[in-house]
This record gives structure tokens, sequence and C-alpha cells, in this order.
């Protein structure tokens, strides 16, 4: 049986009937564990089609979560994994939005680029812009109120809106929270420690209608790195009061990923205090930790990319490499230039695409659908298409399912042709086609014809702005399944593992952030520096390659230093080549 690949403790997590809160040191196998945890609830309580669900930070990590299932079991049905909020869409608003006057008449999600969009008009409208600087508009009760109007008047809602809604239908109507507890037998929640109070109260509100649903948390306080926007890593008399049930503590604390020598570095930042040993085969390695204050950033990418040509002739894989950063905008100049010095290597990286990554979009999906080719990543396509008809039924009140279904869509999509080498014009020719085939006149859908306007406009907003191919050939290559050197933010790698960690920006204003600078204590500031560097040292298993380069000035003028709780830590680093 699959749990006999797991050590006692971690099979006594899967096969208690108890509600646990597990905390997990790095590597030790807490992903593993309530992956499999799921596995054994969902095979051992066949035929029955209560599900068994998986609450994520991340889609990465919910994918990451389903990959893992299908791979125990391919014939795993009744588990379901995915972010709050995504669980909040589908089982809460989606179906019950009949019972909330403002969408109860159909509404569709804004983007930030609407969000932006409709601040602006505001502030313009209000003549406040002077005023306002640099602030967030929606900070001035004034724009708050015509922002929430605005969204009224157009049937709409933004991501801040979902887990309000959904605690407002689960508050104010019993049957609603009776019918979702009574198709739920379990409930994990991974990275609890990142879980905001809102959150809580959801899952809450379903607990306390059936009180016999089994809970997990699983996670690991020294990584709470999202307390800055709300994260709250509750214990265990706060969530036993919150969810009205017991709950027993447990604990892995053994490290199966990283060698000793990288668990005895990032120890140095660990707050909670715990003994972490290395199980790991290659826990005697010694491998390489080196830090680099000195070198200026425009020389720093020509040393990442002699550091990972080095790394793959030295026999570690493309995916067992990660570079990481701070913030989004300093990766993408980075992924530009590696994929010049490195034309022979595969990068995961990020790429400033026309079109971007949206999930919760009826155009996006669209866009996939027509920008990935039939017969490959089957299924992706036919999730898209299932996600196409869900939203032109739950938000615009169009129903299609009468008479088409995902694979007829499908049908329909792969028979589209068109001479246009452009991508937009493709698309936008495509989508008519599509349109015409499921009877759809999107000039008497005023709803539709908005988001479709809307879309177009930020992809001419995303070209113009950032000098971008239209190329048909350049954008479906931003659709194909990325694999290699991944490329990716500091809190974006939480919970995977790599080999080899390169991690750059370590300056004091990106960690910790200037807001929590300016507006926490220091000793706040020197917690939530910690834990950042704790996260970041914990993915690698044998390497660490630290940089906090020179050369980037703040507003004032100031250069940037190494941020201090690096720089106070001292350690006989390794020279490198």
């Amino acid at each position: 049986m699959f749990l006999n690949k797991l050590n006692e403790k971690q099979r006594d997590v899967c096969l208690s009937d108890e509600n646990i809160i597990l905390t997990a040191c790095p590597g030790s196998g807490k992903t593993r564990t309530l992956t499999y945890r799921i596995a054994y609830l969902c095979l051992k309580n066949r035929p029955s089609r209560r599900l068994n669900i998986a609450i994520t930070y991340t889609n990465r990590a919910a994918d990451e979560i389903k990959k893992r299932l299908q791979k125990v079991d391919d014939s795993i049905e009744n588990a379901w994994a995915g972010t709050i909020h995504q669980f909040c869409l589908e089982y809460i608003i989606k179906p019950y939005s009949m019972y909330f006057s403002r969408l109860s008449h159909g509404f569709h999600i804004i983007d930030e680029y609407v969000q932006r969009e409709y601040e602006n008009e505001i502030v313009e409208e209000l003549g406040i812009r002077n005023e306002i600087g640099f602030n967030d508009p929606l900070n001035y009760k004034e724009v708050k109120e015509k922002y929430i109007k605005k969204l009224y008047d157009n049937k709409e809602i933004d991501f801040n809106d979902i887990l309000d809604i959904s605690y407002e239908l689960l508050n104010k109507n019993k049957f609603i929270r009776e019918n979702i507890a009574n198709i739920i037998r379990s409930i994990h929640v991974d990275e609890y420690q990142d879980t905001n109070d809102l959150q809580y109260k959801i899952l809450g509100e379903i607990v306390h209608e059936n009180k016999s649903i089994n809970i997990l948390f699983v996670g690991d306080l020294d990584q709470a790195i999202y307390s800055g926007i709300g994260g709250i890593a509750k214990d265990k008399i706060e969530i036993e009061k919150e969810f009205e049930v017991k709950f027993i503590e447990k604990k892995l604390d053994g490290c199966y990923r990283s060698s000793q020598r990288v668990i005895n570095y990032y120890k140095k930042f660990q707050q909670n205090e715990q003994e972490i040993f290395s199980f790991a085969e290659n826990k005697d390695t010694d491998g390489i930790i080196y830090v680099n204050k000195s070198i200026h950033k425009s020389e720093l990418i020509s040393r990442i990319a002699y550091i990972v040509k080095k790394q793959l002739k030295e026999g570690t894989k493309e995916n067992e490499i990660c570079i990481i950063a701070p913030q989004w905008y300093l990766l993408y100049p980075l992924s530009k230039e590696l994929r010049k010095l490195l034309p022979d290597v595969n990068f995961d990286a990020p790429d400033i695409t026309p079109i971007k990554y949206d999930p919760l979009s009826l155009f996006y999906n669209i866009s996939v659908l027509f920008f990935t080719k039939a017969g490959r990543d089957v299924f992706i396509r036919k999730r898209c298409a299932s996600t196409v008809m869900n939203i032109l039924s739950d938000e615009y009140r169009i129903d299609i399912s009468r008479y088409i279904d995902n694979l007829l869509l499908l049908k329909y999509i792969n028979s589209f042709t068109s001479n246009s080498s452009n991508g937009i014009e493709y698309l936008k020719e495509g989508i008519e086609y599509l349109f015409f085939h499921l009877h759809i006149d999107i000039n008497k859908e005023l709803a539709l014809k908005k988001s479709y306007n809307d879309f177009f406009d930020r992809i001419d907003n995303r070209i113009e702005r950032y000098n971008l191919s239209c190329n048909i050939k350049d954008i479906a290559k931003s659709f194909m399944v990325k694999k290699g050197v991944v490329i990716n933010t500091f809190h974006g790698v939480k919970g995977e593992e790599y080999k080899t960690v390169i991690a750059f920006g370590l300056l004091h204003g990106y960690i910790p952030h200037w807001n929590i600078i300016f507006n926490t204590s220091r000793d706040n500031c020197e917690k939530e520096t910690k834990k950042l560097l704790y996260v970041i040292c914990s993915r690698a298993k044998e390497n660490i390659f630290l940089f906090a380069e020179k050369g980037r000035i703040t507003q004032r003028g100031i250069e940037y230093e190494m941020t201090h709780e690096l720089q106070e830590y001292k350690y006989n680093y390794d020279k490198i080549y």
C-alpha cells in the first residue's frame, strides 16, 4: 500500500481520525503527507462522493498536489485542490449567487488592470491626483465609494470581494452552510500560518454545520512570510474556538531534503526552537554556501549565468536550479538576458507577454485554447473548455450547455483557421468564429462586450508599454508548459526544493520591504527578514548562492546595502570557481 512509503509519523497523520494541527520543518514531507492523507481518505471511503479538499496558498501548490494524487492513483475522483478564492468561487459564489442581491442578475470578476483604470478615472474625475500622489487611491473615502458604486453598476466584483461575499453568503444562509458542509468529508489547509482571519472564518462557518468533517492544518511558523498582508498563525486554542471542535498537535521534524550543512546554516534564521536533523541521502554533502556583497548589478547576470553553466556541467539538472529575487521587476530583465547568454539552456521563467495569466478570465481561457495545440496537454485544454462554459453561464448568464459540451467546443476551436501572422488579430478572428458557432451575439451581450474590450485594451497597453511582439508564434510559445531552470520570487518558490538556490536582491529595503521598515518596529523587521531568509535557504538541498549586489539606488539617491540580518551573520563562506 502507498502509505508504506511514509515514515511512522507521516503515516500516523494519514491514519488518524483526529483533527490535527501539524507543524513541519522544511523538507519533512508535509506535502507528501497531506497528499497521501487525501488519497487514503478518498480510497478508503469509496464509492462515497463526499469531497476531500486541499486549500493551498498558490495555484502552483494546488497543481503539485493534483499531480501527486494522480501518481498515487489516477482513478481518484473525490478530491479537490485549489486556493481559497477558487474554493469560494466554485462552491459558494457561483452556485448561490442568486441569494446575494448584488450578484443575482449576473456578475463577472475584474482584474487588477480594470481596477486600476477605474481608480484612475475616479481620481481624475475628482481632481485629486496631486493630493493622492503615490498612495493607494482606495484609501480615500470618496474614491472608495465611487469605485464600489461603479462595480455595482457594472455587475462586477474584484478579487477582494470574493472572500467578503462568500463569508456573507455563509453567515446569513444556514442552508448554504449545510449544503456545502454535507458534501465535504475532509479539509486540508496547506501553509496554514499564512491563512488570514476571514479565511479561517469561512472554513469555520462550514465546519460548524458538520462537525464530523475531518480537518488537517499543516505549516511551519518559521515560514509565516505573509503576516504583512494579514496571514495569522493561530494557535491550538484559537483554532479550536474558531471551529468549535477539538484538535491535537503533531510534528514532523526529520528533513529529507537538505544536507546537514545547509540545515545548520538556515537554522540561524529560525525563531521557533526546533532541532532539525537531515535524513536525506545527501546529508553529509558539503555543497557550497556562498555570499557576495561586492558585485555590481551590471555584472550580476553574467555571474549568475556562469554559476548556472558550471552547475549544469557538474551534473545538476536544469529543473534542480532556481534563481530567485524579492520582486518580479528584478527578474524580467534577468530572464531575458540569461536566455541570450545561455541559449542552449531551458528556463521555467516569467515572460512579459501580451496576454497576462488570469485563470479567472473568460477570454484568457479562450486564448489558451486558441494558442495551444490540439492533441497536446489534453487535460489542460478540457479544463479550459469547461471553464469557458462555466464562466459564460455563471457570470454572463449565457447557458450553452443544452446544445454544447466541452468536446464540441474544442471541436469548433480546432477547426478554426486563419492566414494572419499577427497573434492578436488571429485571436480576435478566432473569438468571432467561436461565438458564431455558439450562437452568441456579443453586440447584444453588453457585459460580455465590455469584458472583451477590457481584455484587448489591456493587451494593447502591455504591447505598447513593454514593446512586445505580436507574432503568433511568439504568443503561442508563451502558452507552452515551461521546463528548465526556475526563475521566480522568494514567495513563489515557497514549498519547493532545488539542489541549487541562487538568490539576489538581498538588500535592506527589499527584505524587509520599506513598508515594513517604515510602519513596524525594528524587532518586527528583524523577524520578517529572518522568515524570508529561512524560506530562501531552506529550499536548497546542497548549494546556496546569495547576492547583495551593489549599484541599486533608492529614490533619495542612497545606495542599497545588504540586509542587516545577513550582514550580521558570521559564517565561513565558501569561495567559488
